[in-house]
């Protein structure tokens, strides 16, 4: 049985955390059911404060660099430290955008950390098909992390674990695509139809960051549309259990011809 951890770490928000809770009760059993991938043993949810928030993925990102720094040359060391220095300095752009992230915490935990100040900013709190969707496609991320095999999927090099004539791309696009094709699916059993947190009202703070300027540091729509398009065409043609291959299976990610012609991806993904 799961156990559910929602952690107010801002002190601020008691009631959200209930409420947290209550929409996981909900979500969970479709999430499994949907995916036809197992739930963890402990999901986690911490609620920080922004700056919190931005700390915690700097740190992340750190520790991510620091496990594959003895499998580097010293070029490869040093755009990897480049990497998260420029990554550091945009988070203080693009947290009104990040409604959710999925990483593995300095316990080795997997955890969603998010901000209320987010949620508020984009309209989530004062909608409860919204909220359903957010934590619903950040409990995917959980069981896709729960799933997955081989360090490709976190890696900032992941030409080395690997990735073969997929592209980067494709990883963010398979994740993604993954979870808004999931909570697309929950929401409309909940709903009648599938919430859509975009069309909430947002604050005036988030539509000064909304611009495609800090949009191309941040969170790629692209990457939510179009994956969520490929997985569900290939769920519809060929059920999960073909797309939960990729999870076990790095070489059947999507190549770079294939992220253009979703069907030649699920063609391959069947055949092989």
């Amino acid at each position: 049985m799961t156990q559910f951890i929602v952690l107010d770490e801002t002190r601020r928000n008691p009631d959200l955390r209930d409420r947290v809770l209550g929409v996981l009760d909900t979500v969970a059993p479709l999430v499994a059911e949907i995916t036809d991938l197992p739930l963890p043993a402990t999901v986690r949810f911490r609620l920080l404060a922004p700056k919190a928030w931005r700390e915690e993925v700097r740190l992340y990102q750190q520790r991510t660099l620091a496990k594959e720094i003895g499998d580097l040359e010293p070029p490869e060391i040093k755009a990897g430290r480049v990497i998260v220095k420029v990554a550091g300095f945009t988070l203080p752009l693009v947290w009104p955008l990040v409604l959710g992230s999925t990483q593995e915490a300095k316990d080795g935990q997997c955890e969603t950390i998010s901000t209320p100040a987010t949620w508020r900013h984009a309209g989530v709190l004062a909608s409860d098909p919204a909220l359903h969707q957010v934590i619903a496609h950040e409990l995917v991320h959980q069981v896709q992390r729960e799933a997955r095999s081989g360090a490709v999927w976190t890696s900032l090099f992941p030409h080395k674990h690997g990735l073969g004539r997929a592209s980067r791309k494709s990883i963010s696009y398979v994740l993604e695509g993954h979870a808004d094709w999931a909570d697309r699916m929950v929401t409309t059993r909940l709903f009648d139809t599938p919430a859509d947190h975009r069309k909430a009202r947002k604050s005036w703070r988030y539509r000064l960051h909304d611009n495609p300027l800090i949009r191309r540091l941040g969170p790629s729509r692209e990457a939510y549309e179009l994956g969520g398009a490929m997985i569900e065409r290939a769920v519809e043609l060929h059920g999960t259990h073909t797309v939960n291959r990729v999870w076990e299976d790095v070489s059947l990610l999507p190549r770079r011809a294939e992220i253009a012609d979703p069907d030649a991806w699920v063609r391959r993904l069947h055949q092989d």
